[in-house]
């Protein structure tokens, strides 16, 4: 029997692990399918008006319904069985193309750290490697989250620490000594987000970027004392993640120009001219993009674990098969874990015919973002219909003690999701052509 518990501090360490990803930061500020400098006031915009909320609506409904079932009993409280059902779907398909998508990343990052960056073009090696690694993790992940912890925790330092290297090396590369200019004007014009298609998916890369409070909700029952914990860890989490994305932000765009910056390789690349500049060379860089592939390992590490335990393990019997919901001694369906990993798989092999690893990278991001705001529609809707139907509910965390201040709130961030997946659906076509 479990008697350790995951306290604040672990918890908050698991929230960055699950939210904050350094990957969006050249995502977002890459000429070509980004926004720009544009991504800078976009951070700070979807941050109050996506983020945040988002947040802390989980952490009231976290801390009102405390269930493993997390997303999907929310939904189930407020519509009923069948359309908490559609959420556990739409919340575990879309995570299919997170991890082919963060797999490839994670590729990237292993071949500079081992100071081979030309083999990050290996479309059989990315593949092949990425497939390998998924399974171990699967493995992995059937130990439960107390195991999963440790990687976690590693993971939230193995992705901050680069960002806040980063920005202290373009701080003292470009204001302190000197030693380059800056790359960038920051000027409100260049900060204007311009409108077109590449632009429109980066905002939505942005919102998913943002995305994934929910997720650590899924293991409630192992969290000490979580209805004081839990908001309380979202809340600082949230802090941390949002200044972290503005700062790396504008860190990554004063060292290299946004047409110079790339998806895949762009923090590397800034990581690399910053080092050189200061006369570090490129070792840093490498040791860095190791802490960084850990953090890929811890995400995907949790992730592999919590939207298969909402899933597979808190939907009503009989609707899998028996073989495929049972848990093991860990609280885990570990035959669903394995059939997942066969399904990623599956997709690794089948993207593998496009032309380049960017066009494969771009694609799978492509629709992880749209895939992954659907379930939020009913997540927003669920809880605005239980704000409205149970107002004397006893709710330990309220974003707002008033009905109508949360209700329309939520609202908010519901349109703003809408916006993200129309936004999501627009055509990226220099993506698929080389």
């Amino acid at each position: 029997m479990q008697t350790k518990k995951i306290g604040f501090w672990a918890l908050v360490f698991m929230n960055v692990s699950a939210l904050y990803g350094i990957r969006w930061i050249a995502k977002s500020t890459a000429a070509n399918f980004g926004l720009g400098l544009g991504a800078i006031p976009m951070w700070v915009l979807f941050s109050f008006i996506f983020f945040v909320p988002a947040a802390l609506i989980c952490a009231e409904l976290a801390a009102t319904y405390p269930t493993d079932g997390g997303l999907y009993e929310w939904v189930k409280e407020a519509y009923g069985k069948k359309t908490g059902f559609m959420v556990s779907w739409l919340n575990w398909s879309a995570k299919i193309f997170w991890y082919s998508s963060f797999l490839t990343f994670m590729m990237v990052n292993i071949t500079y750290a081992i100071g081979k960056p030309a083999l990050a073009d290996n479309k059989l090696l990315v593949t092949a490697a990425s497939i390998i690694i998924f399974w171990i993790l699967s493995f992995l992940s059937c130990k439960g989250m107390i195991f999963g912890k440790v990687f976690t925790n590693t993971g939230a330092l193995g992705s901050t620490i680069p960002t806040v290297i980063l920005i202290v090396m373009a701080f003292i590369t470009v204001a302190v000594l000197k030693k380059q200019p800056s790359a960038s004007v920051y000027s409100v014009a260049n900060m204007i987000p311009k409108l077109n298609t590449d632009s429109m998916v980066a905002i939505s890369a942005i919102m998913f970027g943002m995305a994934g409070a929910e997720t650590t909700a899924n293991f409630i029952s192992e969290i000490d004392e979580p209805h004081k914990n839990f908001p309380r860890a979202i809340v600082a989490a949230a802090a941390i993640v949002g200044l972290l994305y503005v700062l790396g932000s504008i860190a990554i765009t004063s060292i290299l120009p946004i047409d110079k910056i790339t998806a895949s390789k762009g923090v590397l690349d800034a990581l690399n001219a910053a080092g050189l500049s200061l006369g570090l060379g490129t070792w840093l860089t490498q040791i860095l993009a190791f802490g960084i592939t850990v953090s890929i390992l811890g995400a995907i590490i949790l992730y592999i674990a919590s939207p298969i335990k909402m899933l597979f393990g808190s939907v009503e019997k009989g609707i899998f098969p028996q073989t495929i919901t049972a848990v093991n001694a860990h609280n885990i369906p570990q035959n669903a874990v394995l059939l997942q990993a066969a399904l990623v798989t599956v997709l690794m092999v089948a993207t593998s015919v496009m032309p380049s690893v960017d066009a494969i990278y771009n694609v799978l991001v492509t629709m992880t973002a749209l895939t992954s705001l659907f379930p939020y529609i009913l997540l927003f809707g669920a809880y605005i219909k239980l704000r409205k139907t149970r107002p004397n509910e006893h709710r330990p965390y309220q974003i707002a003690k008033n009905t109508g201040t949360a209700v329309i709130i939520a609202y908010m961030v519901l349109t703003v999701t809408v916006f993200g997946i129309v936004m999501s659906a627009a055509p990226v076509m220099p993506t698929l052509i080389e």
